[in-house]
Parts: C-alpha cells; structure tokens; sequence
C-alpha cells in the first residue's frame, strides 16, 4: 500500500541503545601536521595516548563536530586511524551481510566525502533533553546507505565520524557498503588520492589497505520495522528471499565476485523496463523495471524499498507508487547543477517523512578522478527504458571525441564489468 509521508519530523526517542561496553577507548587527535588539537586530549605519558571511558569517546566526536572542521581537514594521528578502522573492523565482522534495525530510524544516502553535509544532516535532529539541547547523532537511530568516499574532499572526516559512531553505539549506528567502498573504485575517483595529500607515501597506502579491508567486513542491507529493506543500489533477479543475502560470505574484497552483492550495491531502477536489462550505462550490473520490483518485494513480504546511489536533484524522489525511494544526503554535488540534499526519517508509526539540506556556495573541493559522467542523475529522477541505449552512445561519442582531442587512452577501471557467463559457456549475466 502507498506510504503516508510528510514534511514534518515524527517524535523520536531521545533513548539511544548503547553499547554493553562501557569502557571505550578513544583515538588521539594529536598530530604533526599542525591543526588545532581538541583542548581534553591529554597524554598518560609520553609512550601514547590515554585511554578514554565511553565518555571520553562522546568528547572527541563532539570535537570533531566543531564547525571549524565542516570543511577543513582534522589533525587525526596515523596511529589512532588504525586502531579505529581495527575497532570498526572486529564489529562488522560480527555482523551478517543483512543486519536490522527496528523504529524510529533516520535514513541517509550517499555523502562522497561532503563532511559538512554529514554534520548539517544531523543538526536537523537534534533534540532537547531536560532543557539542553543534544546532537542529532546521540538521540536517533541511523542508517548509512554507504558512499562514504569519493569526489569530495573530506572522506577521512566522514569515516572517522561514522566509525567512533559505529564504535560507541553499535547497534545504534548501521553502516551498509556502497559500491564507492571497493577498491577498484575508491583508489580512482579521490579517496586514496586524498590519503596521499594528508600522509606520507607508505602511511596512506597502509591506510588505504585497512579501510578496504574493513570496507569488505561491512554490511550491504538492512531490514528496518521487518519490512522496509534499505541498500546501496537496488534489487536483483537473484534475490528470492532476505536469507539470500545473509547467505553471502564474508569478507568479500570485490563486490562483483558476487552477482547478487553486485546488484544490491550498483543496480538501478528505470521506469517502463520489462524485468531487467544490463546496465550499459554504468557497464555493470542491471536495470530493474516496476514488474521485477514488485516480484521481489512480494517474495520478501516488503512495503518499501529505500536505496542511495543516483543524484536526486530534490534529495529523494520516489519510484513506481511510492514502494522504492532513493533518498541522496550530499548537497551541490556537482559545482555547475546545486542539487539539494535529504535525510529520510521514519517513525514509530512507520510514517516516512524527509529533512532538506539546502546546497550552499562553498560546497567546492571536489576530487575528480578519470572522465566522470554519471549517467544516472536526472533531473526528472530516473531514466526510462527509450533512455538508456541514447545515453550510452552519447557517452561513448563524447569519450571517442575526449580521447581524440587529448591523444590519450581511455581511463581503464579494473574490476568494474561482471564476467559475462556466455564467454564461460553459459547464458549471459542478468
């Protein structure tokens, strides 16, 4: 049935699950590479940071916080990223691919390194508790629908923050895998390239490995309320129940060793498609028409379909009688086209609703790698089934003519393309 929704934020619950271990430990913020410092970081000794209560934790997320670091880099210490990636990485590793939550619940989608839409994003829910008021992130529950990385310049702010999140509040904070969250991917379009800016030449490539190695621990869905089924990309021909995606191993360092992970991370919805056809415009995965959406959510007992993925220009738009809706949290995503951003919340009630975050000016800093054109943002939402075959020889057009001008070879990314089973001898991939 249609979901009811509004504009209004529901009632929340200031009541906040935390974790059963109270004793946490904190990174330390000191550095040598010269910003501030948050004034309670103090060392035990010259040997290493102190150790930190889960009180302490909650200080240096709120230092963090500050706005003096929405758009400016914060002095994190090699040292205490590793150990919060290892932290991060033993909690995911206790998680299945599908993890669930219950209501209320705030949703969000893609972020691409946008630190200031993060923290803008969860101003819109704070709450005030007993006269003061709190921070969005310690009075609701969240799910990342992944994209963390990538494009924007603060992707090691976004997964420090989201991590020390996950970390205090385990089964508050639920972190999915977008298809940025790949190595193939996030070594190419700015995230390791950003890693090199800030550390020293063997320091980012240590870190680049761990947060790809605890990238391959992470969840990739979440069932929300029992029936509304949250992921990165969209559904698949191979998913015919939610233990099918439970089901799938981990680690999984590359998302396309799976079909099904695949499309759950990278597949896109298109309006008048019959079934599902590949995705030439992204080269991997699929499209998915409304009589394929229907077929799974009746299979998995689903009244909602919630994914990230594809630039909305209102921050969210819905598909096919409101039962999928993509909701994107960065704002201005592209310099010349100011997109706005969106939070979706869901209440107790299962009543949807969304939050707005307006682009602003200063929304620059983009970290571009290789011919970036994605073909999936519209204006109108999502393509229809005449789009697709238009866009992607106009596409190949362009990049024909960029090649030409430029007298080099097209930009080459690994691990991209599903292994078509028909070169193995079988039918082609769905």
């Amino acid at each position: 049935s249609p979901l009811s929704t509004h504009r209004s934020p529901p009632r929340l619950s200031t009541a906040m699950p935390r974790s059963p271990d109270t004793d946490q430990s904190e990174p330390d913020t000191k550095s040598g590479t010269g910003a501030t410092t948050s004034p309670d970081v103090k060392k035990k000794s010259p040997a290493g940071p102190k150790k930190r209560t889960g009180k302490g934790l909650w200080e240096f997320i709120k230092a963090m916080s500050s706005q003096r670091y929405w758009d400016e880099y914060f002095d994190y210490k090699y040292n205490d990223i590793v150990k919060t990636i290892t932290r991060a990485r033993e909690i995911f590793m206790k998680e299945k691919m599908l993890v669930e939550c219950g209501l209320p619940v705030v949703i969000m989608g893609d972020i691409h390194g946008q630190y200031y839409d993060l923290q803008r994003a969860f101003h819109k829910f704070n709450t005030s508790v007993d006269g003061k008021m709190k921070p969005g992130y310690m009075t609701n529950r969240f799910v990342f629908m992944g994209d963390y990385v990538d494009r924007g310049k603060n992707s090691l702010e976004v997964l420090m923050m989201l991590f020390c999140l996950k970390i205090q509040c385990p089964n508050a904070f639920f972190l999915l895998r977008g298809n940025h969250e790949a190595r193939a991917i996030n070594r190419v379009y700015g995230f390791q390239q950003e890693l090199q800016e800030r550390f020293d030449r063997d320091d980012a490539a240590q870190l680049f490995h761990k947060f790809n190695e605890c990238f391959s621990h992470m969840p990739i869905a979440c069932l929300v309320g029992q029936s509304i089924l949250c992921m990165h990309g969209g559904v698949s021909p191979l998913l015919n129940s939610l233990d099918d995606i439970r089901n799938i191993p981990k680690p999984m360092m590359d998302p396309n060793s799976n079909k099904l992970a695949c499309d759950l991370m990278w597949a896109d919805p298109m309006i008048g498609l019959k079934g599902h056809q590949p995705n030439v415009i992204r080269g991997v995965s699929i499209h998915f028409g409304e009589d394929m959406l229907d077929e799974v959510m009746t299979k998995c007992n689903l009244r909602l379909i919630v994914r990230g993925h594809q630039m909305m220009m209102n921050g969210f738009n819905f598909f096919h009688d409101k039962k999928l809706v993509t909701v994107f949290t960065a704002a201005s995503y592209y310099p010349d086209r100011p997109n706005h951003g969106a939070v979706m919340h869901v209440n107790k009630e299962g009543r949807v609703g969304f939050k707005i975050i307006a682009p602003i000016e200063s929304a620059d800093g983009k970290i571009f790698r290789g011919a970036h054109d994605d073909a999936n943002a519209y204006d109108t939402g999502y393509q229809t089934c005449t789009d697709a075959p238009k866009k992607a020889e106009k596409k190949s057009q362009k990049n024909s003519k960029t090649m030409k001008k430029s007298g080099k070879e097209p930009v080459k990314v690994p691990s991209l393309q599903r292994v078509d089973d028909e070169k193995k001898g079988g039918k082609p991939a769905p």
